[in-house]
């Protein structure tokens, strides 16, 4: 069975306690997010110090990086801290910093991504459910994820009728179980009348 899902459109996300606005992830971009993953991984395998577990992670950073890069549309309620000309935060009467809300940039989306903390947060929520989606759905044991072949689960689902003859009785006559599904009615039978 081929199961189709209604693409989503743009959906606001929670994100630490601000709303992103995200573009759905599409076969492009997966692409396009692919190839940074591909530079990163011919950088790294030009530095002889990398593991693989380091480049793996590379990889995968970048990945994420450019997909929440491309597909992150507005936020709301996103603040930075508000500081003087000297450095210093500036605060209120009350001690409390001063925050001013930041309008949505690439320039500002770069930065906030510089924070290993806010870039888990949007991987967590925009990319990390595309991929769960993608494996659950790619899964040899999803009833729903019928091979190429037609012989995945949902193309084999179990039938009323049985696919192999049952087996013979040993020192006995041999029987053969019917494998219609289709059952034989019996006749009427013929009514003489006399008169």
């Amino acid at each position: 069975m081929l199961v189709v899902r209604k693409p989503k459109g743009e959906e606001w996300t929670p994100v630490m306690g601000a709303e992103v606005l995200f573009a759905p992830i599409d076969r492009p971009m997966l692409m396009r997010a692919r190839r940074a993953a591909r530079a990163v991984s011919v950088a790294e395998a030009d530095d002889d110090g990398t593991s693989a577990i380091d480049m793996l992670e590379e990889m995968g950073d970048a990945m994420s990086r450019a997909l929440i890069t491309e597909g992150t549309q507005g936020w709301r309620n996103v603040a930075s801290q508000r500081f003087g000309d000297d450095g210093e935060p500036v605060l209120t009467p009350a001690g409390d910093p001063v925050f001013d809300l930041l309008p949505f940039t690439p320039e500002n989306l770069a930065i906030v991504l510089s924070d290993p903390v806010t870039f888990e947060a949007f991987d967590v929520a925009y990319v990390v459910p595309f991929v769960t989606a993608e494996r659950e759905r790619e899964e040899p044991g999803n009833a729903f994820a019928a091979s190429q072949n037609g012989t995945g689960a949902a193309a084999t689902q179990d039938s009323d009728t049985a696919s192999k003859p049952a087996p013979r009785k040993r020192g006995g006559a041999a029987t053969n179980a019917r494998t219609s599904s289709r059952s034989r009615k019996p006749r009427p039978k013929k009514v003489s009348g006399g008169s």
